[in-house]
């Protein structure tokens, strides 16, 4: 029975296995019969063909390449289609029908056109823009080692000034101003948005994290963010996580090294003997110190990170992990830092919500040096650094020199600072559209809820022990100090979004509310003559001078505002050829007067595609051309809290009745009329691309109106209490004329050539310093220079003129003796000792009228080299070290140009003369970039990239003094030092990279 079974069960089986294998066998044979085998070649505009294009059978996973002919051959179902693509063209559907021979031509993609740029509260495709937006993608930042994320867009943008006078300094940032000088006392610099968060410091992130940077440059664009966009906007589009259902692994790592350029000619010990100390034989102590050689070293900085990010389209996450180790170039200053990012975003199954979450922090510890670099210049070449007899084995200058051992307090002083940021932020968002109009796939209703948060936490500690000279001088056993600050912005916005086509009409439509509270706090205190130096700063409490000479030595502070707005934008075009814009924001302060809280930001822009039109159709030459005007209102609120009330402050101590009462009283002139400064702001501009997109770029024309201009103004006493107020008076106007341009010079199978073009012009004028309330003065001076010899203010800012006009006396020479010969004002040469502040005229500006920058980028197979050269002309600088050390009547060490080329001047003083200004245009060698990358596609490995780059290789100058590019440019007294001698020297930068994809 069991047999029987057995050889049914068997019987059965292979009736199964024969029915299957001739059903398969059947749909086998049916799919063949079906199925067509298509051979084709594909190519691009000008015949060559194309490796590598992607040809794929719609609605099917069969899929094939292009060989090295450019050829293949795939098997398509009949009355099917093919889908082609290719990195740089345009996807083609291609409809099969009984053809089995195709020759497919594939047209360049305008990536250009269709690439999304970030607005304010939103985004848009280029072609869809009528703002003054520049668009800077990740890979066309600058490849450089700073801490300071500004510096990634130096020469980058026109208009766009960044400027950092110490950029081997690992703790000293980068300054960047939009579109010339905007305020003579509020704040310079952008708004920068990270991500859609207002008030965000590029210091906390990581280049690795940087998708993209958009620059809002035109008031239109500005408006949207009201009272903080007069100065232009930043906003940083930060990468999110992948959405292909992998997860993908990045490893970064560079090591950068800092060497300073030895750009001053400082006497050495045997000059010094020769020309100093034959008139002083006292002043020969027997050494030879190259003080700048003592205190320098090559500075080393090495930055890792890790980046994790994976999901899907749903749900997708990115986690960025960094520590980055920086050394300065002198002996003290270094950074060290371990931070983080973190982010997710989900979408629900149905598509009804989305949530997203951010949040970054950063732990910095950091040794601040002070700027030393100036005492190598005027410290004595032939006293020692050390001295076995001293306590701490440093040689003492003497008490009064005015100068002191700069290796000593390198390495005795302690100046430590820990900085704990926290940036976190969370939204929520619904599609509302599936809840009211589920049909229409043109319609789009969402609105999003985001909360956010900025915090900062800085302690700081510094210390000189008892054996240090300059406090064995003064009789003090040590000093020590502590302070702590703490600041948060907490941000409320709520923004809906609505947009509809219909036929040939596209409308968009944004609202929005905004609520920030900044609050700042923190307290220090300070003591002296400690008992031991073994605790440093972390005692004060054992310190005897506070408690002995009865001393507080110690405040605390506290400040708040808060920043209200509501706000709204339409946008309106017909086929992409005719756009408009209109945006308002209503806002309030509490920084300014009480009538005066409130105020309106309006703004709108035009557009208009000429490309487009019938009568363009004969030119083909022209890929796309739109012309666009706007105009907007913005304002600058940057002025710190409480201007506008009336604040105490103390003025000592008064005796009654044998009582010591603190005396009080107002500590300024009241000002209840204070309100922001308002811009008016007006651009047109021409964005093109020609030549099959070859070259593409945009022209911008711009005026730029500030008024109300907020600062200090001189009113009489009495009836007023203090000599100054602090009000709204003047007005200031920049135009300009920008160009950026792209040219896609060669496009080669194995080599492309690409080149960027950027370049603005900046003209200034101070327009006026009255208004209906203040009137009479028409300038003040600015840039007051530091002794010795009391040399007075360099600059002025005048009515009518341009801002960073120099203001001195004009050089005739000199005298018999060597001693200065000016002109006066009737163009006499008179004696220095004759001249009044009369003889004084305008004698150059240090606003450069153009600055420009070009970069090209080459790549051949796996290698890629990218030159970037940065450049401004038609300014002057005033030659500060040759000022203060080119003189022989200078009473410290001196630059070898006292003896050479201003040899004549034996008796002069360092007084302000035309004689010390030069011409400072320059061009400069930016930087090189060489790199390889090497797809590998293994099992654990995807892609390996290794680079080199040389930093501030070479500038092309005529001014004979340090890197011009050095002196700030940007700000109220460009081509100086801000009134001071100081000097941090340059750094040739070279850096290796590696990077690994897993």
């Amino acid at each position: 029975m069991i047999n029987k079974l057995h050889n049914l069960y068997c019987c059965i089986l292979a009736l199964m296995i024969t029915f299957w294998s001739g059903t398969d066998i059947y749909a086998t044979t049916i799919k063949m019969q079906q199925d067509q085998k298509v051979k084709g070649i594909i190519v691009d505009e000008k015949g060559e063909v194309i490796i590598g294009a992607t040809i794929q059978v719609i609605d099917s996973h069969e899929r094939t390449v292009t060989n090295m002919d450019g050829e293949f051959t795939i098997a398509v179902p009949q009355n099917s289609y093919l889908t082609v693509s290719y990195i740089g063209y345009e996807t083609q559907k291609i409809a099969i029908g009984k053809q089995k021979l195709l020759r497919i031509v594939l047209k360049e993609e305008n990536t250009l056109l269709n690439e999304v740029v970030v607005v304010g509260y939103g985004t848009m495709k280029r072609k869809e823009m009528t703002s003054a937006i520049s668009h800077v993608s990740a890979k066309d930042l600058n490849q450089i080692s700073s801490l300071d994320a500004s510096m990634l867009l130096q020469g980058k943008v026109s208009s766009v000034s960044v400027s950092n006078t110490a950029l081997a300094n690992p703790n000293s940032t980068g300054s960047i101003q939009i579109r010339g000088i905007s305020s003579r006392n509020a704040s310079l610099s952008p708004l920068i948005v990270i991500d859609g968060i207002p008030g965000g410091d590029l210091t906390n992130i990581n280049p690795a994290d940087i998708e993209s940077i958009d620059v809002l440059k035109d008031g239109a664009a500005s408006a949207i963010y009201g009272t903080r966009g007069s100065n232009g906007v930043i906003l940083v589009n930060l990468k999110k996580g992948s959405k292909d259902g992998q997860i993908h692994t990045t490893y970064s790592t560079s090591v950068t090294f800092n060497k300073v350029k030895n750009e001053l000619d400082i006497m050495n010990a045997e000059q010094y003997r020769a020309y100093c100390i034959p008139s002083n034989p006292l002043n020969d102590l027997g050494s030879s110190t190259d003080w700048f050689d003592e205190i320098t070293r090559l500075g080393v900085t090495h930055m890792h990170t890790l980046t994790l990010s994976g999901g899907t389209a749903r749900t997708n996450y990115r986690l960025t992990v960094d520590y980055r180790n920086a050394e300065g170039v002198d002996l003290r200053s270094d950074r060290r830092e371990y931070g983080a990012r973190a982010s997710i975003n989900h979408t629900t199954k149905d598509g009804l919500f989305t949530f997203s979450a951010n949040i970054s922090p950063r732990d910095i510890k950091r040794q601040v040096a002070a700027n030393v670099f100036t005492g190598a210049i005027q410290n004595n070449p032939t006293v020692p650094v050390y001295d076995p007899k001293e306590k701490n084995g440093y040689y003492r200058f003497p008490s009064g020199s005015g100068l002191y051992n700069i290796v000593e307090r390198l390495t005795e002083e302690q100046d430590d600072t820990e900085i704990d940021i926290l940036e976190w932020n969370a939204s929520a968002g619904v599609n509302l559209l599936p809840l009211f109009n589920p049909q229409n796939p043109n319609m789009v209703l969402k609105s999003q809820i985001t909360v956010s948060q900025y915090k900062v936490d800085k302690l700081i500690g510094t210390f000189t022990p008892s054996t240090y000279g300059p406090n064995v001088n003064a009789g003090i056993d040590g000093k020590a100090k502590r302070s702590f600050a703490k600041s948060s912005d907490t941000n409320l916005e709520w923004i809906t979004n609505f947009s509809t086509r219909i036929k040939n009409h596209q409308i968009r439509a944004m609202l929005g509310y905004s609520y920030m509270y900044g609050v700042s706090q923190g307290f220090d205190a300070e003591n002296w003559n400690f008992d031991s130096d073994a605790l440093g700063y972390n005692n004060l409490g054992a310190g005897l001078y506070a408690s002995i000479e009865g001393k507080t030595m110690m405040g605390s502070s506290k400040s708040d505002h808060k920043l209200i707005s509501f706000f709204g934008r339409v946008n309106y075009d017909w086929k992409e050829r005719y756009m408009l814009t209109f945006s308002l924001r209503h806002e309030g302060s509490s920084r300014f007067g009480k009538n005066h809280k409130w105020g309106n930001f309006p703004a709108f822009s035009l557009g208009w595609r000429i490309s487009d039109e019938k009568f363009m159709d004969s030119i083909s030459w022209i890929d796309d051309l739109k012309i666009r005007y706007d105009y907007g209102m913005t304002g600058n609120q940057e002025i710190g809290n409480y201007k506008s009330l009336a604040t105490y402050q103390a003025f000592g101590w008064y005796q009654y009745n044998g009582n010591s009462f603190h005396v009080w009283g107002p500590s300024k002139n009241v000002n209840s009329e204070l309100r922001w400064e308002q811009g008016r702001n007006q651009n047109i501009g021409l964005d093109f691309s020609l030549f099959k997109n070859r070259i593409s770029g945009s022209l911008n024309y711009y005026i730029r109106k500030q008024e109300d201009l907020l600062g200090n103004y001189n009113v009489p006493t009495p009836p007023n209490l203090y000599s100054t107020i602090y009000a709204n008076v003047g007005t200031l106007r920049n135009t300009g004329f920008e160009f950026d341009i792209t040219a896609n010079l060669i496009r080669m199978k194995d080599f492309t050539w690409n080149m960027t073009v950027v370049g603005a012009t900046n003209n200034n004028k101070f327009v006026s310093f009255s208004n209906d309330i203040y009137k009479g003065q028409s300038y003040y001076s600015t840039c007051e220079m530091a002794n010795p010899n009391n040399p007075g203010y360099l600059q002025r800012i005048e009515e009518g003129q341009r801002i960073g006009n120099y203001f001195t006396y004009r050089y005739a020479g000199v005298d018999k003796e060597g001693d200065w010969m000016v002109y006066n004002k009737d163009g006499k040469a008179i004696s220095i000792a004759e001249a009044t502040e009369d003889d004084k005229s305008i004698t150059g500006n240090g606003l450069p009228k153009f600055t420009g920058s070009m970069t090209h980028n080459f790549v051949y197979k796996n290698f890629d080299l990218t030159i970037a050269l940065r450049g401004a002309c038609g300014f002057d600088i005033f030659n500060v070290h040759d000022f203060y050390y080119g003189l022989q009547s200078g009473t410290t060490n001196l630059l070898t140009t006292a003896f050479s080329k201003n040899a004549h001047i034996k008796k002069g003083i360092n007084i302000l003369s035309d004689y010390f200004i030069e011409p400072g245009d320059y061009l400069k060698i930016d930087n090189i970039t060489l790199g390889y990358t090497l797809d590998i596609k293994k099992k654990y490995i995807d892609r390996i990239r290794i680079f080199g780059t040389a930093n501030n290789l070479y500038t092309f100058t005529k001014f004979s003094g340090v890197d011009p590019s050095t002196y700030q440019i940007n700000g109220l007294t460009p081509g100086t030092f801000g009134g001071n001698a100081n000097y941090y020297p340059s750094a040739f930068q070279f850096i290796l990279g590696l990077q690994v994809n897993f």
